[in-house]
This record gives structure tokens, C-alpha cells and sequence, in this order.
């Protein structure tokens, strides 16, 4: 192999394994938060809400963080998980009405997982924050797919111009 080649094969790999977890990552809290949906529930109260707010030079991101408490056998658990694959985002309306609806409630319904009842959320399904991360990692994964072929075939000689060239 070229020394181009190897170049661009380590380059472009780190851009596959980025995708590649991405997309591992979102399927990983597609799988448990559709999980969570068949799992018990018991009462809880929340001990924290909020709605954060994060400035930075790209703009603000909002996310509601909790903390909520709740007994299962007995034993008295806490958590901090919304939901799995729940992520902060620009849209402060959408987390302006979790925040709402959380901070209004006297209780809160407390999903947990029955083999390991300190693993709970609040919520659970395909919600847009696991959306965005599946549609972001299978966007960054055909560009990335789209650039390996555009570089494969700007990598190849024209031998079909340089053939049926007409020459004497």
C-alpha cells in the first residue's frame, strides 16, 4: 500500500470509529429505554428539578435534571436518570415542559429495573433526544461513506480516457 493510502486509512478510520460509537451509543438507549417499558413501577418523589441552562459560544442548551428517590423490597434507592439517552438540547420549550410538568407533580412514577433496582427512569420509548442521535449517526456515517468513495475514485487512474483516446 501507497503512503497515501495508509495515511488516509488511519485518518478516515478515526471518523468511522466516531460514527460507528455514535451509532453504538444510540442503539444501546434505543434498546434500554424501550426496555424500561415493561419494567415495574413504585412511587417516588422528586428531591431535585431544575432546568439547566448552558451558555457557550454556539448558543444555550437546555436539560432538566432530577433527583428522585424511591423504595423497592425495602430498600430505599435514589436516582438521577430522566430517561435513558436523554440529552440536552437548543430547544427550551420541549425541556421547559418536562421541567413544568416534573415540578408541578407530587409524585412521580418511578420505573426500575427488577434485576438491579438501582437502574430506574422516569420515562421511557424512542424519544427525540435517542431520534437525533440515530439520525446524527447515520448522516455522519454516509458521509464519511461518501467520502471514502470519492477519494477511492479520484485515487484511480483514468485508464478508460487514456484507452479510447484517439491517437496516431
Amino acid at each position: 500500500m501507497r503512503a497515501e493510502m495508509w495515511f488516509f486509512v488511519a485518518f478516515i478510520s478515526i471518523f468511522y470509529a466516531v460514527g460507528f460509537g455514535l451509532l453504538g451509543y444510540s442503539v444501546v438507549c434505543l434498546k434500554r429505554s424501550t426496555e424500561a417499558a415493561a419494567w415495574p413501577t413504585v412511587p417516588g418523589k422528586l428531591t431535585h428539578c431544575d432546568l439547566n441552562c448552558d451558555h457557550d459560544t454556539d448558543g444555550d442548551t437546555f436539560a432538566v435534571q432530577v433527583r428522585y428517590e424511591y423504595a423497592v423490597a425495602g430498600r430505599d434507592l435514589s436516582n438521577d436518570v430522566l430517561a435513558f439517552g436523554y440529552s440536552p438540547s437548543s430547544g427550551k420549550s420541549v425541556h421547559q415542559e418536562i421541567f413544568d410538568r416534573l415540578s408541578s407533580a407530587s409524585s412521580v412514577e418511578v420505573r426500575y429495573n427488577p434485576d438491579d433496582p438501582g437502574t430506574s427512569v422516569l420515562s421511557y420509548g424512542v424519544h427525540r433526544s435517542i431520534q437525533f442521535f440515530l439520525a446524527f449517526a447515520i448522516t455522519w456515517l454516509l458521509f464519511v461513506i461518501g467520502f471514502t468513495i470519492l477519494w477511492w475514485v479520484s485515487s484511480q487512474s483514468d485508464d478508460v480516457l487514456l484507452r479510447n483516446l484517439g491517437t496516431h
